[in-house]
């Protein structure tokens, strides 16, 4: 899909046969599907909701008046995107990320327990846990690699900490990578594995994009595995020149 991004391939062709008989082609791990797939998912309203006591249109896509000091649990269904008032559809992946961190900071403005500490506790109590919810859905959607993993479990098909790559060409490609980390002896060499690396992140991330908007989960959840180990070279690299470790 990417070789050509990898003249570190010389060293692959001495050792890939003993890496082969080394390596046992590892298995893929069943993924069982939950019964319940979240499938309604709404679009942000450009009309805004009204408060269910005041009647004050709400500033937020979140059961929250800063009128009338009205405030209810976050509703089960709603999804981290509805809660940071962007939209799931047509393609839950494709986020605007600056956008996305000023929506975080309008909406803590209204749930942040600092504003309902002279409220009664169990108000109190509703903030809190909505609060940490918004940090959650900004720590999610944020990041490619997470906002993948949501999708795939908003499908139905949660993915696990222990899925492992089934590609053992790239496999043996990661394992060379990290290989050249623990024996660069420079920070140019270090920026060369690192560009070539981000150059198979972002086409990674990209098929990721099309996959979800074909809604195609396989071809997402091992995309998603991909990327995770990708992910895991630019971690080892950005912390050259310590100690390299696996994933």
């Amino acid at each position: 899909m990417f070789r050509h991004f990898l003249p570190l391939s010389t060293r692959v062709h001495s050792s890939s046969s003993a890496l082969a008989t080394r390596i046992p082609r590892l298995p893929r791990r069943a993924h069982r599907v939950s019964p319940t797939v979240f499938r309604s998912h709404h679009s942000p309203s450009s009309q805004p909701k009204l408060c269910p006591t005041c009647s004050s249109p709400l500033p937020t896509a979140l059961p929250v008046c800063t009128k009338c000091s009205y405030i209810a649990p976050i509703p089960e269904s709603m999804t981290l995107h509805e809660m940071l008032g962007v939209s799931y559809e047509p393609n839950p992946f494709i986020v605007d990320v600056a956008a996305l961190k000023n929506q975080f900071r309008a909406v803590q403005a209204v749930v942040h327990p600092d504003r309902w500490v002279a409220k009664p506790q169990d108000q109190q109590a509703v903030a809190a846990a909505m609060s940490s919810r918004v940090n959650e859905a900004l720590h999610r959607l944020s990041s490619p690699l997470r906002r993948a993993e949501y999708i795939l479990a908003q499908e139905g098909l949660a993915g696990e900490e222990t899925d492992k790559l089934d590609d053992m060409e790239l496999l043996m490609e990661v394992m060379e990578a990290r290989e050249g980390l623990a024996n660069a002896q420079s920070a140019d060499e270090v920026g060369e594995i690192r560009a070539e690396n981000d150059a198979r992140i972002q086409e990674t991330i990209q098929e990721i994009e099309e996959s979800v908007g074909a809604k195609n989960w396989e071809k997402l959840r091992i995309a998603a595995v991909r990327l995770k180990y990708l992910q895991g070279i630019e971690s080892a690299a950005a912390a050259w020149p310590d100690v390299v470790h696996d994933n």
